[in-house]
């Protein structure tokens, strides 16, 4: 029996996971390769591809070339050989990532301070109806030493988780450049870094999963706004009566200002990093502008791929694997369009955005509405003449 063998280092599980889920469980079999001791080179995984047709090739090898793009079909025993990811960028993205998991578990539980004060303030005015703001009470008695006390105390410590949010935001905008220079510096070509460093793409995919995933649940929480509009106007009118309250030091008012500008966005954290790759792409000439372009547009088409393919689709082990695809693809969508020159809604993109909005629409409408509105509302070139009426109509 012939067989077909593909060495993948370095390979992420996120990747491991969509290459058997490409496969037929019967046609994969996996060694470890410990052949190769040299302290530069993880070891590597090998994948028996049995099975093979008539030509000495795999039926299912078909699968795995398109999701790489690669054109191999000519090629029965190939080789790929990823290289070991940075591992000071892996390290430093893994430790965000990890941080991002509690970010969203906070911002998820977040129920604002409204339910405390608004106790306060129907006892306080009866006038006021239940449903009005808790602010609003506390805004109108401002002689009420009792209800301002109460309701500060309730929004000191939201405003403090508020300020974490916003210095993570930080740390994700560095992430996201240094794996940015990884996936793109020469020699190699974005198609062969995506290749080559796995674990890095996967964890650029998880940096827009968490974006994505923080700025729908952002969207859905007035109580954020409104917590923290109180806190500003607390300081301010202590400010002007020569007052200093405690909570200052730790959000005193340019952390305060920084803040406000943060939130006052939609969708703040994919501001943040659409921000950071224009920056990225404008502070490195010498760099081609095509190099990131080209990465993004070879992600968000394996992720169509995935989503649009039955036979992908269907070898999902995790259901919210479909929605991790969808996150990525929107948020790669969204960067590309506001670093290319003329988006990703021209002719001329890379993306097939027909096709990227198609396969979104046919999931169900409580799924997809907030990537829906996200590319409708956060990105730049929509509205450009050179969008087709098509596109902008799939869209409405």
């Amino acid at each position: 029996m012939k067989e077909e063998m593909v060495s993948l280092r370095m390979l992420s599980s996120y990747f491991r996971s969509t290459l058997c889920g490409l496969l037929p469980d019967d046609q994969i079999n996996c060694c470890p390769l410990t052949s190769m001791n040299s302290p530069n080179v993880r070891p590597l995984v090998i994948f028996m591809i049995n099975n093979p047709d008539s030509a000495g090739r795999s039926p299912a090898m078909g699968n795995l070339i398109k999701v790489l793009g690669k054109d191999l079909e000519n090629c029965p025993h190939f080789f790929l050989d990823f290289e070991k990811a940075e591992t000071a960028v892996w390290n430093q993205v893994s430790a965000v990532l990890e941080e991002a998991h509690g970010i969203l578990a906070e911002l998820q539980s977040y129920n604002g301070a409204g339910q405390e004060i608004r106790e306060v303030s129907i006892k306080q005015q009866q006038s006021i109806r239940a449903e009005q703001s808790s602010y609003s009470a506390a805004i109108q008695n401002p002689g009420d030493l009792a209800l301002q006390e109460k309701a500060w105390n309730a929004v000191c410590p939201l405003v403090a988780k508020l300020k974490r949010f916003y210095e993570f935001s930080l740390r994700l905008e560095n992430a996201l450049r240094s794996l940015l220079e990884a996936l793109t510096s020469p020699p190699y070509a974005p198609m062969q870094h995506l290749e080559r460093e796995q674990a890095l793409a996967k964890q650029f995919a998880e940096i827009l999963h968490f974006t994505l995933s923080f700025d729908e649940l952002k969207m859905t929480n007035p109580a954020i706004q409104n917590d923290f509009s109180y806190y500003r106007r607390t300081i301010s009118r202590n400010r002007l009566n020569n007052q200093q309250l405690e909570a200052e030091n730790e959000v005193n008012n340019e952390m305060a200002n920084r803040m406000s500008l943060f939130y006052a966005e939609a969708t703040p954290m994919l501001k943040t990093l659409s921000n950071a790759t224009t920056k990225f792409v404008s502070e490195n000439k010498t760099l081609p502008i095509e190099d990131t372009t080209d990465c993004l547009s070879t992600m968000a088409c394996v992720c169509r791929v995935m989503l649009e393919t039955p036979e992908y689709r269907c070898r999902f082990t995790n259901t919210d694997t479909m929605l991790f695809c969808m996150r990525v693809m929107v948020g790669v969508i969204i960067l590309y369009d506001h670093v290319h020159p003329v988006g990703a809604f021209a002719k001329t993109s890379k993306i097939d955005m027909k096709g990227c909005i198609k396969v979104l629409k046919e999931q169900p409408s409580n799924s997809v509405e907030g990537l829906l509105n996200a590319l409708r509302y956060t990105t730049r070139h929509l509205n450009d003449d050179s969008t087709s009426k098509q596109i902008r109509a799939l869209l409405q």
